[in-house]
């Protein structure tokens, strides 16, 4: 470069514009007139310079000195993004201080980051393409949950909050024929689309099962464990699932249990609690031939069965404490408004950001 460097700039301190030119970043120092005294071989070649222009113009593109002058006047360390053509560069300006610790001067190193900026935006787009896709499957996802209110002689409550766009719990109340009424709850492992499409899974699949079928809650949980091995889906990705049956005729409820926890609670209207519990492995491809067990309760009229995934009962405090029995014993202690209550509850119980999806499901016979 056949620029003259200013005597005084040069006395004053050790810039060893050697070094600098073997940098492969732009390189550019002004004195403390604001004006350039030297560009490094680097931003000589990549942008081409004019020795009197005090600016620095390069082709068409004239870089502005302003920032450079407020470090020299404040000593500020300055980062800033530039854009040269159709290049992005990032610009730290630095102060330089002479023996007596004076502004002297500043010096400019641009580096290129095309490359990271254009990396950056194809991120950004693809985000903003998997939030509108998330956002699509969420309102599928909560269109399948059955309306709150009465089916037949059930009322129906639920609590369903995904710790993301979306979940991988899903329930359901569904028509088997006239007498009977199939009732499930299931928790994939996991979350995001992954653990939905699982839920999407088990859906489509109760909804495939002829209806003889669906009156044994142990053939139809098998029938779906079957189902799913075939997927051939990795083995850490497994699911739990709780069917029942309520014969509305005989008021006997038949149920199986897949894994799931917690077991669904019976609440009786003397306050009475049994648990529905039967053994079973979790849904997995690691299980083959599974066969579940089938047991049986009387359901009677004001009774009340709580359904719920572990993200209720392993809600979590600020002293890591669990929330536990609280949910039965909020549910059992309120006549109305149980699952309001048991909401407000877990509000005022979890401590920082909800870690796992909070699903509960009531279900009272009239």
């Amino acid at each position: 470069m056949s620029f003259v460097y200013e005597e005084y700039l040069l006395s004053d301190i050790n810039l060893n514009f050697q070094v600098l030119n073997g940098i492969a970043d732009l390189v550019r120092v002004l004195n403390s007139n604001n004006e350039v005294v030297f560009v490094n071989k680097a931003m000589e070649k990549t942008l081409g310079c004019e020795e009197d222009n005090i600016n620095c113009k390069f082709g068409n593109r004239v870089l502005d000195s302003r920032i450079t002058k407020r470090t020299i006047e404040t000593a500020e360390i300055i980062q800033r993004e530039e854009r040269i053509d159709d290049n992005f560069f990032s610009v730290k300006c630095s102060p330089i201080f002479g023996s007596r610790g004076e502004i002297i001067g500043a010096v400019e190193v641009f580096r290129n980051i095309t490359m990271e900026k254009k990396l950056q935006n194809e991120i950004v787009e693809k985000n903003k393409e998997m939030t509108i896709e998330m956002i699509r499957a969420q309102k599928i996802q909560n269109s399948l949950l059955p309306e709150k209110g009465f089916f037949n002689n059930i009322s129906v409550d639920y609590i369903y909050r995904p710790s993301s766009e979306l979940s991988g719990d899903m329930f359901d109340i569904f028509k088997i024929n006239d007498d009977n009424i199939g009732i499930y709850i299931a928790d994939a492992v996991g979350h995001g689309f992954a653990s939905s499409m699982i839920t999407m899974f088990i859906r489509i699949i109760l909804g495939n099962i002829p209806n003889y079928k669906l009156l044994s809650p142990s053939k139809t949980l098998s029938d779906v464990a079957k189902r799913f091995a075939m997927l051939n889906l990795d083995i850490e990705i497994y699911f739990t699932c709780f069917y029942g049956v309520y014969n509305q005729r005989t008021s006997k409820f038949i149920f199986s249990n897949a894994g799931h926890f917690p077991s669904p609670m019976l609440i009786r209207n003397d306050g009475e609690v049994l648990e529905l519990d039967s053994r079973g492995f979790p849904i997995t491809r690691f299980f083959k031939n599974v066969k579940y067990e089938d047991k049986f309760v009387r359901i009677n009229t004001f009774d009340k069965i709580l359904l719920m995934t572990d993200g209720v009962v392993e809600a979590r405090n600020k002293y890591n404490e669990s929330f536990g029995e609280r949910a039965l014993e909020i549910v059992r202690k309120n006549p109305i408004d149980e699952l309001r209550e048991l909401e407000m509850g877990l509000n005022k119980f979890i401590k920082g950001k909800q870690k796992d999806d909070i699903t509960a499901l009531l279900l009272k016979v009239w």
